[in-house]
Order: C-alpha cells, then sequence, then structure tokens
C-alpha cells in the first residue's frame, strides 16, 4: 500500500481500507487507556466540520491513526479515541452497518464489557441507545458500570443533543448533507507501522511525545520505504534485502542533513520570502506542514509552488504513489539547487532583493524556477534576474533619475527610495572581499530613513536642541538664534512665527528629502543620535560598526564619504553640506547605472 490519505467511510467500508489489507477490524490492544472523550471533545469535533467547506479536493483532516498489522485485523496503536467517536458519530447518523463491529476490544481482556457496549447497544442495527439516565442504566445493568463506557455514553448523549440544537436553531441544517460530508470529506492519515518492534514501545513513545505526525514525518516515510523498495525489486532475494536497508540507511541520512540546513536560522529566515504558497490545515487551524515546527517543510512548501500549486497537501506528494524514486529525486534536485542558489553570491542578493522588493502578483517562486528552467547557463540566469531588478528602479521602463533635486524622496516616493537604498548594499556586497547581506537586511523592516542632515522636528520640545544645532553649526554669528527666552515663549503663537522662519531661511537651500541625504539605519541607532550634528552621528555610527554590529553597507559607506572624488570633493568631516548631498546623489546615479551598463549622454 502507497496511500495515506483514507476518507472516514474507506477506513470503515467493507470495500475499503479493511478489505484492501484484507483485514476485518481494528483492534485496542490491552495497554491502551481507556476512552476518554468528554462531551466538550466531541461539540469542537462537530462544529469544526460543519463549519469546514468541502469543495473540489478539500478535506478536514483528523490527523493520524497508527496501526500495526495482525493475522485478521490491525492493532490501533495511536487513534483509539478518533476512531472510538467516529464510531458513535456514525452509528447516531444511521451508518450503523458501516461501522458494526469495526472497532472492538479484546474479549480476554478488562474490556471485554466496553466491546459488548459498543458493539451489542451502539452500533448494532437491532438495539436503540437507552432512554434513562445513565444511573437509570447502569442500575439495571451493572456489568457496565465502567469508567470507558459512561465517557461513551455521555459522548452518544452530547451527539443527540448537539444535532437537536442545530436543527432547532437552523431549519436549514440538513443532516443527510452533513453525513456526506463526514463520510468522504473528513479524512486519516493511516500510518501503518511494521511490527519488528515491540508495539508497547512504539506506543510508549507515541503518548510520551504527544505530538501528531507532521507532514514533514509522513513525507519522510514516504521516501524512506518506498524509495528503497523500489529500487529494490531489482534485485534478487538476498541482494534485494542488503540493498534496501542500505538504502534506506542513505536516504534517512540524506534527509537528516538537508534537514539540518533547512533548521539554520540564516537558510530558513532568507527563503521564508521565497514561499507564497500554504500548507493543507488539520482541523480548521492547524497546518499539517508547519515550517516552525520544522523547518524543512519550507522545502516542500517551493516544491509544492514549483509545481504550480496553491496549496501544499498531501494529495500532491500522493500523485507520486507509484513513483517515489522520482519524488525523491525531484525533491533532492530542489534543495541542491536552492543550496547553489545561497551560496552564489550573485543570485542570493539579486534573490533577496527581489523577493523582498518585486510585486508578488508578476513574480513568486514558480516563475523563478521556470525562469532557471528555461535560462541555459548561470550567467543568463543571472542577467535575466538583475533586468528584473531594473525594473524596480524604474519607472515607465525609464531609470529613475537619482539627481533630480525636485524630487522629494522621503515624502512622496519613500518605497523606491527603500528599493533603492537597498540595490546600493546590494551592490555594494558583491564585491568577493565583503560579507553577504544578512536577511534581515533586504527589508526596511528594523531599519528607519535617516536624514543625515537632520529635517526640521514637528515637536516644539526638540526645536530649541535642532536650533542650537543650527547656530553652532551652519550659521554665522550675527545670525544666529537668540534662545535664552525659549523655555519661556516657545508655546507663544509669535514666538513659533520666528522659530518657524529662522528654520526655513537656514534650511530652505539643504536638499533634506534628496537620495543624497537619506540612508537606512538600525532604528535604536537612529532614535538615539536623533537630530545630532553629521560629525556626532558619523562618529556614533562608526563606533558602532567597530563593536562588530551590523549596518547597512551603503549607510556605513556614505558616513566614511566613499562617495568623495579624489581629486576635489568636500573633505570636510564636521558638517555636511549641499556639496555632499549632491555629490553622493551622483554617486547613487553613477553607480547604478554602472551596474545595469546604462550609457547616458
Amino acid at each position: 500500500m502507497s496511500q495515506l490519505l483514507y476518507s472516514v467511510e474507506e477506513v470503515f467500508s467493507e470495500d475499503g481500507y479493511l478489505k484492501e489489507l484484507k483485514k476485518e477490524y481494528y483492534n485496542i490492544p490491552h495497554y491502551q487507556r481507556g476512552y476518554k472523550w468528554e462531551p466538550k471533545n466531541v461539540q469542537k469535533l462537530l462544529e469544526d466540520i460543519d463549519n469546514f467547506k468541502h469543495a473540489n479536493d478539500k478535506f478536514y483532516c483528523l490527523q493520524n491513526i497508527t496501526i500495526v498489522e495482525k493475522e485478521n485485523y490491525f492493532n490501533v496503536i495511536d487513534g483509539q479515541q478518533r476512531l472510538t467517536t467516529l464510531t458513535i458519530l456514525l452509528s447516531y447518523l444511521n451508518k450503523k452497518e458501516l461501522v458494526f463491529n469495526k472497532v472492538r476490544f479484546p474479549e480476554n481482556s478488562i474490556r471485554k464489557e466496553t466491546n459488548s457496549f459498543l458493539n451489542k447497544i451502539i452500533t448494532n442495527t437491532l438495539a436503540s441507545f437507552p432512554e434513562n439516565s445513565w444511573e437509570g442504566f447502569t442500575k439495571k445493568n451493572e456489568n457496565y458500570d465502567h469508567q470507558d463506557i459512561y465517557h461513551i455514553y455521555r459522548v452518544y448523549e452530547a451527539i443527540e443533543i448537539w444535532f437537536d440544537e442545530k436543527q432547532r436553531n437552523e431549519p436549514t441544517f440538513d443532516v443527510v448533507i452533513y453525513t456526506e460530508k463526514l463520510l468522504n470529506s473528513v479524512k486519516l492519515i493511516i500510518n501503518k507501522v511494521e511490527g519488528t518492534t515491540s508495539e508497547e514501545k512504539i506506543f510508549g513513545n507515541l503518548n510520551s511525545k504527544r505530538v501528531p505526525l507532521d507532514g514533514a514525518d509522513l513525507v519522510r516515510a514516504i521516501l524512506i520505504t518506498r524509495v528503497a523498495n523500489e529500487e529494490g525489486k531489482r534485485e534478487s532475494d538476498i541482494k534485494n534485502i542488503v540493498r534496501v536497508n542500505e538504502r534506506r540507511v542513505k536516504i534517512g541520512w540524506e534527509l537528516d542533513q538537508i534537514n539540518n540546513w533547512w533548521s539554520r536560522d540564516d537558510v530558513k529566515q532568507y527563503f521564508s520570502n521565497f514561499v507564497n504558497v500554504k500548507s493543507e490545515e488539520i482541523g480548521v487551524s492547524n497546518k499539517l506542514f508547519d515550517e516552525k515546527k520544522y523547518p524543512i517543510n519550507n522545502l516542500y512548501l517551493l516544491f509544492a509552488e514549483k509545481k504550480g500549486d496553491k496549496k501544499l497537501t498531501l494529495e500532491l506528494i500522493e500523485k507520486h504513489n507509484n513513483d517515489a524514486l522520482g519524488l525523491y529525486k525531484e525533491i533532492v534536485k530542489l534543495h541542491s539547487t536552492l543550496q547553489d542558489w545561497f551560496n552564489d553570491r550573485k543570485i542570493y542578493h539579486f534573490l533577496g532583493y527581489l523577493f523582498n522588493h518585486k510585486s508578488n502578483k508578476t513574480f513568486n517562486f514558480n516563475t523563478v524556477w521556470n525562469l532557471w528552467e528555461k535560462c541555459t547557463t548561470r550567467d543568463q540566469f543571472i542577467e535575466k534576474l538583475k533586468g528584473l531588478m531594473l525594473e524596480v528602479v524604474s519607472i515607465d521602463n525609464e531609470l529613475i533619475n537619482f539627481t533630480d533635486s525636485n524630487v522629494n524622496w522621503y515624502y512622496d516616493n519613500p518605497e523606491k527610495l527603500v528599493q533603492t537604498l537597498v540595490l546600493m548594499d546590494v551592490i555594494y556586497s558583491l564585491k568577493e572581499n565583503h560579507n553577504f547581506l544578512p536577511h534581515f537586511a533586504f527589508t526596511k523592516k528594523s531599519n528607519d530613513i535617516e536624514h543625515i542632515f537632520p529635517q526640521n522636528p514637528k515637536e516644539v520640545e526638540k526645536q530649541k536642541e535642532y536650533i542650537a544645532f543650527l547656530n553652532k553649526t551652519y550659521v554665522g554669528k550675527n545670525k544666529q538664534f537668540d534662545l535664552k527666552d525659549f523655555d519661556s515663549k516657545k508655546n507663544d503663537e509669535k514666538y513659533q512665527e520666528k522659530i518657524i522662519l529662522f528654520i526655513k531661511e537656514q534650511t530652505s537651500s539643504f536638499k533634506i528629502n534628496s537620495v543624497g541625504n537619506l540612508v537606512l539605519l538600525y532604528s535604536s541607532l537612529n532614535r538615539s543620535i536623533s537630530n545630532s550634528k553629521y560629525a556626532d552621528k558619523r562618529a556614533r555610527i562608526i563606533s558602532f560598526y567597530n563593536d562588530g554590529n551590523f549596518i547597512q553597507p551603503h549607510t556605513f559607506s556614505v558616513f566614511v564619504r566613499n562617495f568623495n572624488d579624489d581629486k576635489d570633493e568636500n573633505k570636510d568631516y564636521e558638517h555636511w553640506t549641499n556639496i555632499d548631498i549632491e555629490s553622493n546623489a551622483k554617486f547613487i546615479s553613477k553607480t547604478i547605472e554602472n551596474f545595469f551598463n546604462i550609457q547616458k549622454p
């Protein structure tokens, strides 16, 4: 058997899973605890199924049951509660023939009465559920006075109450439709374990963790068992056993290595922006493929997106029923390619930039993968990516004019500003002697947009500091603003007019919102230096960098004045002037034009 997902009807039907494996029923072994579900548990299940909207290939997953094959039955190692609850529910919904004697408790155990109650009363078409109370029922049937039978009794009552209230409160509610949904759109993952290990040990491991199987576990199980079996069919009996075992060990080792790589924080954070598809859900809100729990699921999510799917489902994996080896090779190829991209300086930075700044309406992993496969060389792929990057910093198919002083980058085009500044970081990081940009440096997320020459503060409390900065740095002694009365007059309307006029006169010539006056700066550092003068900002940033902290490469480059021409540019490390702003803007323009090989007249 290679299928993993089975509908509720297939789990119980005479023509379903049991028949395929030539078994008769599911046995609850003696080491299992008793039935423990309470009314609130089954009510939640009923509501979840009711709220689930089944359409096309969507289904509600009840997670997994783990079984071990015996002569004419399966021992249920994990999933007793789900199977028993489904048996009770289907019995109430007049599907007793479907579930009769399909779930059994050993006759030679302390649960023989539980088996009797379940299959002589609950699932028996000739019997009806007791009409009197539990106390009245057990008074007449003392042999049924057991805790697990009590829970079965209570759950059946809860199901009756739920359906009665549902039909009373919602006249359009249709029990037949609900039943069909339960039978065909509710599915279980059947995890059949080879019986070579002690069942009690398997049961103990499952119940000590109490963690349901994740999609990553299921993919691993498929690959390790099926690939080895497919390859082993080519050999004789003795060679087959050796080959299969060796192949299973190798596949398990390879998957562990892949998983270890995807567990690296820099890897999973970098590729998280590539993922545009979602995992199918178990129930209403739990992911089957949880990338936070198992980072390798990011690889499987990208596998689904490469296939053009909008959701990663077990059915996508199940499509490879008869070619697990092909599935394995495809997953390994995808992993190897992504690992190659991650280690390639240009591809790493170009894709990091694009996945953070190119609209995902037209750009996603599927388009990138198709582009990769169409390109005949790596260099061709890189040039195609560079072309897409050019589109990001272009308007109407023309590269933005970065030296246009009339553009207010800070207020009118902050998105293009960030894209430009990060592009400068990318270009800087392409040099072989520099580190790769960390994943968080491709966005503004942890940064503020910082004015090198500070803009006029809107808060009255900061005006005094700003005026003092102007007096000290740019204003001649005979034109300085007298601050001795500031504290007493700061809220006076006429005094405020004087302040605003003074600031306007002193700063009007500065291209404050030019791209040449703006950088990305780590938020906490930016707020700590606020409206400090240029020399203080420069010293603080260099000190921060020298202490081993990350500074966006372009930002650091600006503050150490790498944009200066060695011949005649301003070398003033105390002041930041319009000469610096214009020179920096020209440097940005020239750097980006050279990067895209754009020749301007």
